[in-house]
């Protein structure tokens, strides 16, 4: 034999969306029709150009500053043979 199901809640009192999720909803549409409205124009290969430089930028400083970053960072490590300083 099943155990009871526990009851369901009241779902009448459940409070209604605020201001900022319909704005935020609302903003969001605009948008789409703006990106859509562009694309449908045929900007498609200028809109994607764009974005694959802006990622190959993005990819570069990742590569470079963390390359650079690690070899400052474990530059000054000392050997794991020596205790640390103080012990």
């Amino acid at each position: 034999m099943l155990p009871p199901k526990p009851e369901r809640p009241d779902l009448s009192e459940r409070p209604s969306g605020s201001w900022l999720s319909i704005a935020l909803v609302a903003g969001f549409g605009l948008l789409m029709a703006a990106v859509i409205s562009i694309l449908t124009m045929g900007y498609f290969l200028w809109i994607f150009l764009l974005a694959f430089a802006i990622f190959a930028i993005i990819a570069l400083q990742y590569l470079v500053w963390g390359y650079w970053f690690e070899r400052i960072y474990r530059s000054n490590l000392p050997p794991d043979d020596e205790p640390p300083p103080g012990a």
